[in-house]
């Protein structure tokens, strides 16, 4: 391949991961989102706490089968491209570099080096994207889990200022 394409070549592959992890991510966070809207209103009223927090551990559980499904998606490509032969290799790469944690233990071949920096960018979009998710469920939940005991506190102390005499 001449050595003037492969940089394009490169490029458009980054851009491609890059887009690739955003619509694993798309689909992924929309089946979170769209299973916390759905079934929200039922758990909103639970009185058994713990029931709550399962549904949410399992809302968080899903956001990481997504992200390691991205993983998973960029080792198969590097994998496919021999830029990393060994795909347990090309798995521990891409999720090192995906989370930024780069410890440079690895590199990729002279002639997909600059993939590193599409596979990092993708982390760094989906992690962002993901805050924004977690925040609004976190937001939804605390509010659900002390809106009781604010409750509770507004009654009691109605109660209270009920009894005494003017």
């Amino acid at each position: 391949m001449s050595s003037d394409i492969r940089p394009i070549l490169e490029i458009v592959l980054g851009i491609s991961m890059i887009l690739l992890c955003m619509l694993i991510h798309s689909l992924g966070m929309y089946q979170v989102m769209h299973r916390f809207e759905k079934h929200w209103s039922r758990y909103l009223n639970e009185r058994m706490e713990i029931r709550r927090q399962i549904y949410f551990f399992y809302l968080v559980t899903l956001i990481l089968i997504t992200h390691l499904t991205e993983i998973l998606t960029i080792a198969v490509i590097l994998h496919a491209i021999h830029a990393i032969r060994d795909f347990r290799t090309a798995f521990y790469f891409s999720g090192e570099t995906y989370t930024s944690l780069g410890y440079g233990d690895i590199l990729l071949p002279g002639g997909w080096r600059q993939l590193a920096l599409f596979i990092t960018m993708s982390g760094l979009l989906t992690f962002g994207w993901t805050t924004g998710v977690l925040t609004n469920i976190v937001g939804k939940t605390y509010e659900a889990q002390f809106s009781d005991l604010r409750r509770q506190k507004k009654s009691s102390t109605d109660s209270k200022t009920a009894t005494e005499p003017e």
